[in-house]
């Protein structure tokens, strides 16, 4: 991006968005053999000028299915509007482009919580009823609330996504959880706290998004994850890391082993929706380079 850091620090304070849209008999009727959505962050600043403009782009060099991020500096969901529109109306614009929404980042944030009444907040079941307006099939978290530096408040977290977890599914979604550096950074008695969480999240209520990019930033091999929890990533950010700088690249122009990832997750694990994202762009615009990693995802890696 320009950058993880800068998408960091926002996501920690808490924002909250949805949007979304249905896995429709449309989709299907498409016959399309990968899910191959596109992070929104990627063209951030196209979605904040101008929404509409930007999806119609998006559809006509290919994409069928989008991810949205969540933009605090936009407040993107006060009032219940999403990108500026209600729930239903974002519902019609994306199908009348053809465009569906199977997943949305919406941070998960303590105030969600309410622990004596062993309930989430109001806002978040707005976002839950949202999502079932759009036909939104994954509610996913991009960032952990909880104190990543006491093993014991980690665990509370845990606990308390297992619960919301539950309260999704009887919502008819999916609640998940997205990666960045810090759970390969952090240990406690020598192991993984992403591999404590993996390990203590029921699988039944919460699955994972697995940002590639993000976890090689902290220096681990995503295939030793692949290889270990095959069944908990149902979502993959395929996003290659710049082989210099810590920040995301052109597919295939970075460091990471794409095609030996690619072609594991494929064949030996629970992947469904492959989410392009691309966070800084060298010398291309954010538009040429979305296009670009759609092309060279299809054409290059066999997601066709």
């Amino acid at each position: 991006m320009n950058s993880y850091p800068s998408r960091r620090n926002f996501i920690k304070k808490g924002s909250i968005f949805l949007a979304g849209a249905a896995i429709s008999g449309q989709l299907f009727l498409q016959k399309e053999k990968f899910h191959i959505p596109l992070q929104l962050y990627s063209v951030r600043d196209e979605m904040k000028k101008d929404p509409l403009g930007t999806l119609k782009q998006l559809a006509s060099i290919g994409y069928k299915e989008v991810e949205p991020a969540a933009y605090l500096e936009q407040s993107v969901y006060q009032n219940r509007k999403i990108y500026g529109y209600s729930s239903k109306e974002l519902r019609k614009i994306l199908d009348d482009l053809g465009l569906t929404q199977p997943s949305s980042h919406v941070v998960f944030r303590l105030t969600d919580w309410l622990t004596d009444k062993k309930d989430v907040s109001d806002e978040w079941k707005g976002v839950m009823e949202d999502a079932n307006i759009l036909g939104q099939k994954y509610l996913i978290s991009p960032w952990f609330a909880y104190d990543k530096t006491k093993l014991d408040e980690c665990r509370k977290g845990f606990d308390v996504y297992n619960k919301v977890g539950e309260i999704c599914s009887n919502a008819g979604l999916r609640f998940g959880f997205h990666n960045h550096h810090d759970e390969f950074e952090q240990k406690f008695n020598n192991e993984y706290l992403y591999d404590i969480m993996l390990k203590e999240l029921n699988l039944k209520y919460v699955c994972q998004q697995l940002d590639i990019c993000n976890m090689a930033e902290a220096n681990v091999d995503p295939m030793r994850w692949l290889k270990m929890f095959p069944k908990h990533f149902e979502l993959l950010h395929v996003k290659d890391l710049n082989k210099t700088k810590n920040e995301s690249t052109l597919l295939g122009d970075g460091r990471l082993r794409m095609k030996e990832i690619l072609d594991f997750a494929k064949k030996n694990t629970a992947v469904k929706y492959w989410v392009i994202e691309q966070e800084s762009y060298g010398d291309k615009t954010p538009m040429e380079s979305v296009k670009i990693d759609l092309e060279r995802l299809k054409q290059n890696y066999n997601f066709v």
